[in-house]
């Protein structure tokens, strides 16, 4: 969560804890996260971990050439780990902390932040706790066929994951053990491509390319299980957010606010 605004936080953390959750929550920000955001986030029993982002030298993702033949130019990494573009250096830091925090040995939810919302708790949803959950996106809305996984598998991997549901690597649950074994295996395959032209690029959101390619070739433990659109605790929004989003936005240049889509986006975000 770093460099978002209070807003953020308070919709993240304060809708969980409305939900009458009471038990851990562990969130990285940025070293200089205001005195505002900090006295919210202590006064709501929240574990922060500083997250130093630091660009170019300091990372080795940066400048790097990828799989289009240009190097890499709008890569960031965290101080901790600089072998990985931010994107994918959130699973090893997750795991981190994971591992520092001696009281987080039920259910672990591992989830982006600015577009998260709860509405109820989670965790009181799992009557069968399996060690790793996924969740599906709308299907047949969207499959694997999709650009986003489809295009760097194949480059990549030179497979093509096909017309199965998108899984969704913004937010997975599971047990202690399967959220860090499924981090580990992740890494692995971070390793993998990063150590690879043919499979390093400078886009956002590759990290559910993998997420996607590893489930659907077997590689996360036994006890990992699928969860429909719309039948577990976590909804996944995405696709159908999107048209929701994109319709809005018509309506309001039609409405004469904005004559490009950013510009009725920005009306839309200052008037809601």
């Amino acid at each position: 969560a770093v460099g978002y605004g209070r807003s953020v936080f308070e919709r993240f953390v304060g809708s969980l804890r409305a939900t009458g959750y009471a038990g851990s929550i562990i969130l990285g920000i940025a070293p200089d996260a205001s005195d505002g955001i900090r006295s919210y986030l202590s006064e709501n029993n929240v574990t922060t971990k500083e997250v130093r982002v630091v660009k170019k030298d300091g990372c080795t993702y940066y400048n790097t050439m990828t799989v289009d033949g240009i190097p890499s130019s709008r890569q960031v990494c965290s101080e901790e780990y600089p072998d990985y573009k931010i994107q994918w250096g959130r699973f090893p830091l997750s795991r981190d902390w994971l591992n520092e925090c001696k009281d987080c040995t039920d259910g672990v939810m591992l989830t982006d932040v600015r577009d998260v919302y709860f509405q109820s708790d989670p965790f009181a949803f799992v009557t069968s706790p399996h060690e790793l959950m996924l969740f599906e996106e709308i299907f047949p809305g969207v499959t694997n066929e999709h650009w986003l996984t489809d295009l760097p598998v194949k480059k990549c991997r030179n497979v093509t994951v096909g017309p199965v549901p998108v899984l969704c690597s913004g937010s997975t649950m599971g047990t202690r053990e399967g959220i860090i074994n499924y981090i580990q295996v992740m890494v692995e395959e971070f390793d993998y491509w990063k150590a690879r032209v043919n499979c390093r690029c400078d886009m956002v959101g590759d990290d559910q390319s993998i997420h996607n390619y590893l489930y659907y070739t077997n590689r996360f433990g036994r006890d990992t299980v699928t969860i429909k659109h719309r039948t577990g605790p976590i909804h996944v929004v995405g696709k159908q957010a999107s048209g929701i989003v994109k319709r809005l936005i018509k309506r309001t240049q039609e409405d004469g606010h904005g004559q490009s889509a950013d510009k009725a986006e920005e009306w839309i975000k200052s008037n809601m």
